[in-house]
């Protein structure tokens, strides 16, 4: 029923071409059918809010994140000839839009477009393999009843709630274009590994995933070598883990066994009684001791280079550091106040980062420059104006030249190689905090 509604509808309101511009990265028609035709409601056909349109709203707010939501549908120019203009004077009726739309359209459409656009970004390969990295962030999110019961309070050291629930998100980023290829979200309680687990499966053969030693799970890191070909993982050793070293490299690399308990074979019947890989042993001057477990054998991978190669897991966290401090504005929540809203925003929001991100890659390729060479703060600013622009401009002829114009731009918003020092570690005068907001109620005992 919903795909003649949808044709119907197409019919009725036709596109100018067969996808939906959003600057360069064309989102073409056939993901947009897809994700529309995942919606619980099947009355698009009827409405005046066009869904595309829809679309390209849950997208300007994470872009437009200072102005309010119904600034952001007029600068987008919803209120087009065949949409009545006081229809967005009621602003609950882009409340309601949003609702009918819901979150499956906005997670597909993420998924499908990073998955595209990873294959057409080209970029540098350390040793042959591609390199992935997974870590997890928090997001706040509006203090409504429905929120704090679904999301959760973060942890606190009192007997009291956080100011504001927390959502748990654990991400797969490209190090090399910063591009988020897959996402999971939840609760704050939901832990970032059983998160990471649905993540995994879709990293592609000939590759290395770099993670944090929250990570260092067997029946995780089992299943990633296990499963493809040529996949393989870095990650630091926790303290608590036993191993005996069978096969000594060198002093400081080694190759390792560790036995696992029956109740974690028990739990995944996949694990071995003993689980071998590699251990490399490292210290930088003025800093402790470290370890690296990893299972990149030794007779391709040099201990040294693994150890530098460890360090673009960081891209992951400058990744976040970009969404959260340009895109979102420092803002303290996520500005909508319904679950099913929430995680349309989200989705949005990452899905309006890798726009950022293609576009700034593309603009790489020409400048033959890595795209984490392109400054994102003013790259931003650039995609912003013109995304803008674009989609209030009359004169359709324009938009080709616009374009260009845009990478032309990003190209010269290079920045110099980074020196990277190396400081020591110092623990620095931290300012006096003001409050955020005050949640007295104490924590429910479990």
């Amino acid at each position: 029923m919903f795909a003649a509604e949808l044709e119907d509808f197409s019919s009725s309101y036709p596109l100018k071409n067969d996808y939906l511009e959003v600057l360069n990265a064309h989102l073409p028609f056939e993901w947009v059918n897809n994700a529309l035709s995942m919606t619980s409601h099947a009355t698009v056909r009827r409405r005046k809010i066009q869904p595309q349109d829809i679309l390209r709203l849950v997208i300007g707010m994470s872009l437009l994140r200072q102005e309010s939501i119904h600034t952001v549908a007029e600068q987008l120019a919803l209120n087009s000839k065949q949409l009545d203009n006081a229809l967005l004077s009621a602003k609950s009726s882009l409340t309601e839009a949003r609702k009918r739309l819901g979150v499956e359209p906005i997670q597909w459409l993420f998924h499908q477009s990073a998955s595209h656009w990873s294959e057409q970004v080209e970029v540098d390969k350390w040793e042959g393999l591609r390199v992935y990295a997974i870590d997890g962030t928090q997001f706040r999110v509006e203090d409504t009843p429905e929120c704090r019961e679904h999301f959760g309070s973060a942890n606190t050291a009192s007997e009291y709630q956080s100011g504001y629930p927390v959502m748990q998100l654990t991400c797969l980023m490209d190090t090399a274009s910063r591009l988020i290829l897959k996402a999971a979200a939840g609760p704050y309680r939901e832990a970032e590994i059983t998160q990471a687990s649905q993540l995994v499966d879709d990293i592609d053969d000939h590759s290395v995933l770099l993670m944090d030693k929250l990570y260092h799970s067997a029946e995780l890191l089992h299943h990633i070598e296990s499963r493809g070909h040529d996949r393989h993982w870095v990650t630091p050793l926790k303290k608590d883990i036993n191993f005996e070293i069978v096969d000594k490299y060198t002093d400081n690399d080694w190759l390792v066994k560790r036995k696992l308990s029956p109740h974690a074979r028990k739990q995944s019947p996949s694990l071995p009684q003993e689980w071998h890989f590699r251990v490399i042993r490292y210290q930088f001057e003025g800093f402790p001791e470290r370890f690296l477990a990893t299972s990149l054998p030794k007779s391709q991978y040099d201990a040294a280079k693994i150890i530098e190669l460890y360090h673009q897991r960081w891209e992951i966290e400058l990744g976040y550091r970009e969404i959260k401090c340009t895109m979102l504005r420092k803002a303290i929540a996520l500005r909508s106040k319904k679950i099913t809203l929430v995680y349309q925003e989200l989705y949005g929001l990452l899905l309006a980062y890798n726009l950022i991100r293609y576009e700034m890659a593309l603009a790489a390729k020409e400048a033959k420059v890595s795209p984490l060479r392109i400054s994102f703060k003013l790259g931003f600013k650039v995609v912003l104006y013109d995304y803008t622009a674009i989609c209030q401009t009359k004169n359709l002829q324009s938009i080709p030249a616009r374009l260009k114009d845009l990478t032309d731009t990003l190209k010269d918003l290079i920045l110099p190689k980074p020196d990277r020092p190396n400081y020591e570690r110092a623990v620095k005068m931290r300012p006096n905090k003001y409050p955020l907001k005050s949640n007295r109620k104490k924590k429910e005992s479990s």
